[in-house]
């Protein structure tokens, strides 16, 4: 599940005042001294990172990093900030500095961070399998309605996208992708979060290719004639095998027409056109 993190900077403020004896028991340093007569220090000190300050509103430095750094005051109320890595103000507190005195100030910075579900999540719908030339949709179905605008951005492999781009719902052509699968993936995203909630999904939909396409066969006439004797006949219907045998699961119709003129009615009868056809054509 998408989740977007939030980091917070807490600052932890400690304050020491120290008098002059204790911090320059040893000190040689002429100059220093001099200093003390008439003001005060400020030292300042942080973990586990330098952070700028900022005293009575205009910026002086850095914090120091296992020893403090050294700020000479003039007594009196002065207002020291300390800033964080975002530039806002981290830790603030108003010092008394007493001449010959020291401040010190130590702050720690503690870095949280806090995860929370994404405000939106959607899973994809679409079927398993379809067959070649369906329209077939793809749906982003919420699991949790989104309070802010969102973007959808699809991509298919395989198929032609006929309707939907940038909404929740696409429509895709399987047109010629028989024994293929349709892979629609989607990416969706907000102008809020960063891309922290961004989900990319994606549902595979097969496709089962139409059977092929057997033309109708059509029934042509191999020959018509007119019966005048066997040899005749014989060679007419050897014409008529040769065709059926170089036509796969052909079959032959023998159409006999008795005819009315004497030849008709007496040598060439049906009945003994009909048995020499099929003495010769049939073994």
């Amino acid at each position: 599940m998408g989740t977007r993190r939030n980091t917070y900077l807490f600052v932890i403020g400690l304050m020491l005042t120290l008098g002059l004896t204790s911090v320059f028991a040893n000190d040689t340093d002429k100059a220093k001294r001099k200093r003390l007569k008439t003001e005060g220090i400020l030292s300042i000190k942080s973990s586990p990172a330098a952070y700028p300050v900022r005293i009575d509103g205009r910026d002086v430095g850095m914090t120091g990093v296992g020893e403090g750094m050294e700020y000479y005051l003039a007594p009196g109320v002065h207002k020291v900030e300390v800033l964080g890595p975002d530039g806002k103000v981290a830790w603030t507190d108003e010092v008394t500095i007493r001449k010959g005195m020291r401040n010190c100030i130590c702050v720690k910075a503690v870095e949280t961070t806090t995860t929370k579900a994404c405000p939106y999540r959607f899973h994809l719908e679409g079927p398993a399998r379809v067959t070649e030339g369906d329209l077939v949709t793809f749906t982003a179905v919420p699991d949790i309605e989104s309070p802010i605008p969102l973007k959808f951005a699809w991509r298919v492999d395989n198929g032609t996208v006929t309707s939907g781009l940038g909404t929740p719902t696409i429509t895709v052509d399987s047109r010629g992708m028989g024994n293929r699968v349709i892979n629609a993936e989607l990416d969706v995203n907000d102008d809020v979060y960063d891309g922290r909630c961004r989900q990319t999904i994606s549902v595979p939909t097969d496709v089962e290719a139409l059977p092929p396409d057997i033309p109708t066969p059509k029934a042509f006439a191999c020959d018509e004639f007119i019966s005048k004797s066997a040899d005749d006949d014989k060679a007419r219907f050897d014409n008529c095998v040769i065709q059926v045998q170089n036509t796969p699961d052909a079959k032959l119709y023998v159409v006999i027409y008795p005819g009315t003129d004497k030849a008709s009615r007496t040598r060439n009868t049906y009945e003994r056109l009909s048995k020499r056809a099929l003495d010769y054509m049939v073994p």
